[in-house]
């Protein structure tokens, strides 16, 4: 099965102080953000891909791009909405800033998980790292088992979840690091709990998509 995640679009604007909004902060898409939605799903139809299943966590934002995508495509199963691709609640970070960060708490915990996804020690978030990893796992588990090995499914979800995906890849982590930008997506090859990636935080684009879905598995 190849399965699609997509980061939702843009929920601030240009010219908005751009803050760490998690499961606690239910923000809409911005009018730029729907047009990463409509992209992505004008992408998936003229590469003539048929889902399997969609899917997006329950917060607005995530709802919001699946549902436009589903539009766009014009021909797409029913949206599910799955509680395990929430976002995570980022705690003492929530409503703050990068900048307001190292200012409360060193540029070290913030810098280690941009880079290596490395979870802080600061207090509050949650789930725990490993509730979370479990949750993306059985996901996976799940769609494994009830999609054939041609099946594509897309899921949209946002960045902190990402990074839990990336980790069922082995070697992944090393290699490209964790970070999704908005409205971008990671296309892997997913068996059980394990995923084998074909491509991470990549602009939609038809040719690559359609060059990656039909790599080997």
């Amino acid at each position: 099965m190849k399965l699609i995640l997509g980061r939702h679009g843009n929920t601030f604007e240009r010219n908005e102080k751009v803050l760490w909004v998690g499961r606690r902060t239910d923000l809409p898409l911005t009018a730029e953000g729907s047009r990463q939605a409509e992209h992505l799903g004008a992408v998936l139809r003229q590469s003539g891909i048929f889902l399997g299943g969609l899917y997006s966590g329950p917060l607005q934002r995530t709802r919001q791009h699946a549902e436009i995508v589903a539009r766009r495509m014009g021909c797409a199963p029913g949206l599910i909405v799955d509680p395990r691709l929430a976002e995570i609640d980022y705690g003492a970070w929530e409503g703050i800033s990068s900048q307001e960060i190292v200012a409360q708490f060193g540029s070290e915990e913030l810098e280690a998980w941009e880079g290596s996804s490395t979870w802080p020690r600061s207090p509050g978030w949650s789930p725990s790292e490993a509730t979370l990893t479990d949750g993306v796992k059985t996901f996976v588990g799940q769609l494994s088992q009830t999609q054939g090995d041609d099946s594509v499914v897309l899921a949209v979800t946002s960045n902190g979840v990402l990074r839990c995906f990336s980790r069922l890849a082995e070697g992944h982590m090393r290699r490209h690091g964790g970070k999704v930008a908005t409205g971008h997506i990671c296309i892997l090859d997913a068996r059980h709990d394990n995923c084998r990636v074909h491509a991470w935080n990549v602009a939609p684009d038809p040719t690559c998509l359609s060059a990656q879905l039909d790599a080997p598995t």
